[in-house]
């Protein structure tokens, strides 16, 4: 877990991973300043492997919030080309997550009127969605595939798509959100994650992107709404004919049972996948890192914010698991 290895062609120093601790840290136009670079630094210097940061929009109508990080514009590459400097100079690997906020935003913070897959108002804070046409889909997909070019242009080691936190493609796959009844909607899996494995499939044949794809997801959620184990298989199937590389997986805790079975999401994606899995969700203590440890496929183990709240936290850990592995 803490030695240096090799995947992707490309060089890690250990297999923890650092998540963005702290979000909303760009100025109001997601530009990366000061604060950024010194908060990921920090991280990095503690002797982290890797470094994801923020949720990034790929298009102003896809900003959430105000101070959100941004890969939209050319004006956002040369901040995020010093962020990207600093984290190597620390020895850290670095990716960044692609997102678009769907129907979770509003026209003061997006511009425009949000759009998702349906009409849909998340609350007080946000505005009434409309439902995105085929012009929709098409400029998504191109903001996806510019995003990515951007992300490999300053030098990121892979990209992220977020497929979760209730966002676009999030909403998209859930049906509590989603009920169109065309070929991105119905009760199908294959017309839910449509656009998804449209936008990672546009990336991954874009000659200019060569970086590895990671997908973030969850699927708790969507158990409550009869979310099968036969569609889990599905969606794994559909993401790796799309081109994923990395399955990254959220839930509460890392170790919770689903589907009434005795195995972890993470275990039951690791007997249905060759592709490797990031571990993450609540992982605090070398007794659950060392439980991870034994499910197979894993290469990243996601550290949260106990790396802020204690200083010199990572190196305990460390001799803790190296004592423990004895």
């Amino acid at each position: 877990m803490f030695t240096p290895f090799e995947s992707f062609g490309i060089k890690f120093r250990n297999q923890i991973l650092a998540p963005p601790t702290k979000e909303n840290l760009a100025n109001h136009r997601g530009i990366v300043g000061g604060e950024m670079v010194r908060h990921y630094s920090a991280l990095a210097k503690q002797g982290v492997g890797t470094m994801l940061t923020e949720s990034a929009f790929v298009a102003r109508q896809g900003k959430m919030a105000t101070g959100q990080l941004g890969i939209s514009e050319e004006e956002h590459l040369e901040g995020l080309e010093k962020l990207v400097k600093a984290i190597k100079k620390e020895g850290a690997c670095i990716g960044i997550k692609l997102s678009h906020a769907g129907a979770r935003t509003s026209e003061e913070v997006c511009g425009e009127n949000p759009v998702g897959p349906s009409l849909y108002n998340f609350g007080r804070d946000f505005d009434l969605s409309r439902d995105f046409d085929e012009g929709d889909i098409e400029e998504i997909i191109l903001h996806f595939v510019h995003a990515a070019e951007r992300a490999q242009e300053v030098g990121f080691d892979f990209i992220e798509i977020n497929g979760g936190d209730q966002l676009l493609l999030d909403q998209c796959f859930s049906v509590r959100f989603n009920n169109r009844d065309d070929d991105y909607g119905s009760e199908t899996i294959e017309n839910r994650l449509r656009l998804t494995c449209q936008i990672i499939q546009a990336i991954r044949d874009r000659k200019s992107v060569s970086i590895p794809i990671s997908y973030y997801f969850s699927i708790f959620d969507k158990m409550e709404d009869g979310f099968s184990i036969t569609d889990l298989h599905e969606t794994l199937e559909l993401l790796e004919k799309s081109g994923v590389d990395i399955f990254h997986p959220f839930a509460v805790h890392v170790m919770n049972r689903c589907f009434d079975s005795e195995e972890s999401l993470l275990e039951l994606i690791g007997l249905n996948t060759e592709r490797p899995l990031v571990a993450d969700g609540n992982i605090k203590s070398p007794q659950v890192l060392l439980e991870v440890l034994n499910i197979d496929k894993v290469q990243w183990y996601v550290l949260e914010k106990t790396l802020l709240a204690r200083p010199n936290w990572f190196n305990f850990l460390k001799k803790k698991v190296a004592d423990q592995e004895k």
